[in-house]
């Protein structure tokens, strides 16, 4: 019998992709994949016809459907390791509203993007998926998680931020707000939009009291 590990692989040409060259075209094969079916379509069937590989290729190197998914995100995102897009350094003359501003633009940038589409078509069906939701979780919102209580706890130690407040469930708050605004409401996410959700939810949240 013949198993998806034998079947026999697909070149692109007169000499096979190998390594490196042939993991970016999966990924990006993967990517425009799910932004022209979406998550629940999403098959590894439709990423091999794209990238012109066997579906063997992509087995061995991605066993699961989900995996696959986020390291094609990855590939579009900023880097998880650098915050996920967050600065994770600021200037001595940054204070910490000012530097929530700047946090809050790149969120709305990243989830107003095609990649942010995807994203949130996927935070979606995760409700019904724990594994794809674990990977939400460690791939996409904890590194930017941690950036965020990062500079919250810059703010408290500069005396800007109230004690307390460079925690976890704070930090969820604004990509929080800015997602449903997007997700659920429709809205765009413009400069009047930004500085309504900071001036009444996310300074009066954080600030002194």
């Amino acid at each position: 019998m013949t198993t998806i590990e034998d079947a026999p692989e697909v070149t692109a040409g007169p000499q096979r992709r190998r390594g490196a060259a042939l993991e970016d075209a999966i990924r990006r094969a993967a990517f425009e994949e799910l932004s022209a079916v979406g998550y629940t379509a999403f098959a590894v069937e439709g990423v091999a016809a794209r990238a012109r590989t066997g579906k063997a290729s992509i087995y061995r190197r991605w066993p699961t459907k989900q995996e696959l998914v986020w390291d094609a995100l990855s590939a579009v995102l900023p880097a998880a390791a650098e915050g996920g897009g967050l600065p994770r350094q600021y200037d001595d003359s940054v204070t910490t509203v000012e530097a929530l501003y700047e946090v809050a633009h790149v969120i709305a940038a990243v989830i107003t993007s095609p990649a942010g589409d995807v994203i949130r078509a996927i935070k979606c069906e995760a409700m019904s998926d724990p594994d794809l939701a674990r990977l939400v979780d460690e791939r996409f919102q904890a590194p930017r998680r941690a950036a965020m209580v990062a500079l919250l706890r810059r703010g408290v130690e500069r005396g800007e931020v109230r004690a307390g407040a460079d925690s976890v469930l704070v930090a969820d708050v604004l990509p929080a707000v800015l997602m449903h605004r997007v997700l659920m409401q429709r809205e765009r996410l413009g400069e009047a939009e930004i500085r309504e959700i900071m001036e009444q939810i996310v300074i009066p949240l954080v600030e002194v009291r």
